[in-house]
This record gives C-alpha cells, structure tokens and sequence, in this order.
C-alpha cells in the first residue's frame, strides 16, 4: 500500500483530495494545525503540525512516517488565496503571501526529504495566476511563481536520487469561500478537490512515472 503525506488536508479542498487517494488504497496522514475536522474520512492519521516553525513540521513528518511506517509520496496542498489592490498593499501583505503559499511548501520538502527514498514523488501547488496574473493579485502570483520555480529546480536537482517533483496549477478551486467570495463568477470551468484529486493521485504515484519538473495546468 501507498503512503502519502498531505499538508492542508483539513481545508476546504483537503476533504476532497483525501477521499480520492482513500478511494484508491492509498495510506494517507493528512496535516492540520488543530485537530482533526468533525467531518473527515475515515481511514486517514491524522498530525497536527505548524507549516510555518520548521522544528514542527519535521516532528509532525517523522510522526506521521512512523504511524504510516515509511513515506512514497508529499503533496504540498496547504495555501491560500487573497487579493489585494496595489494601492492598498504593504510589504507585510506580500510576505504575508510569501509565509501562505511559499513558506509551507518548502518547509514540507525539507521535513519530508529526510524519509524519501528512491521512487518516491513530491507534488506541488502553483497557481494559473502565476503565468497569467489577473489583477490584485501580484502577491499571491508571486508567490505560486516561486513554487513553480522552486518545484522546478528541486526535480532537477533529484532526479539523480530517484525522486519525482511535478507542480499542478490550478484555475479557481470549487470551494464553499470561493463561490462566497466570488458569487457572480461563472463556475462551469472551476476545478472541483475531486479533479485536484485525481490529478494529484496520478502524480504522486508510479502510474506517471517518470514524468518530473512538469508544471500542469488544471482547470
């Protein structure tokens, strides 16, 4: 049985992702800050870790490791989305970005590295918004764009060890805060966390081999 790692799988597209590796036979430990959500899937291990304090991240990996008894694959899920007028930002708002979004993947690869081996897959989250930025959203663009970067060099880099790194770019999420934030958007071509799902699944499993330093749009 395949072991996966998912960061942010108590958010509001976790609960999809989850269910689709669940669905699968996949083992997943999903992370979250707090406890567990009242309305999980069965079947996941749950760690409570902190993405932005890089000692608990690791603490949190190497729990999940042992209760899973190894790791094959990381998916990257935790972040977030804001938009933010230009004439209205600060720098705290673009490093507030950078600590969402860029901060919790990196420090999950740097706590996961340590219990993958050969054939082992690392999946990421970009953005669309970071090819093709819309407005107010120059921070959370660059953000996703240092992810896609990042997730580019770190396949370059371990390839040679036997390690996969693809980056999935999604359009807008189909979640209960999207659809509030945005009520007169049109729908039909969001990405529902089952679609993610599928997507990520594929990746983080031998399935794509020896697909590596792919950045995928979706949606």
């Amino acid at each position: 049985m395949s072991r996966v790692l998912i960061t942010g799988a108590s958010g509001q597209a976790g609960g999809g992702v989850v269910e689709t590796f669940l669905a699968a036979g996949w083992q997943v430990a999903g992370t979250t800050r707090g406890t567990a959500p009242e309305d999980a899937a069965a079947g996941i291990t749950w760690v409570s870790l902190d993405l932005a304090d890089e000692a608990s991240a690791r603490a949190g990996t190497a729990q999940a490791v042992e209760r899973m008894g190894g790791l094959d694959a990381v998916v990257c899920l935790a972040g977030g989305f804001r938009l933010t007028p230009i004439d209205e930002s600060s720098w705290d708002d673009f490093a507030g970005m950078i600590d969402l979004d860029y901060r919790p993947t990196v420090v999950t690869v740097l706590a996961a590295l340590p219990h993958l081996g050969e054939g082992a897959s690392i999946v990421t989250i970009g953005a669309k918004a970071a090819q093709a930025p819309g407005p107010r959203s120059s921070g959370y663009a660059a953000a996703k764009a240092g992810v896609i970067a990042f997730s580019a060099s770190l396949a370059a880099e371990l390839r040679p060890r036997g390690i996969r790194v693809n980056c999935v770019l999604p359009g807008t999420i189909d979640t209960p805060s999207n659809r509030e934030s945005m009520p007169n958007a049109k729908t039909a071509n969001w990405v529902t966390p089952r679609q993610l799902g599928e997507l990520l699944r594929y990746l983080a499993s031998p399935e794509s081999s020896p697909l590596t330093g792919a950045a995928i749009p979706i949606g």
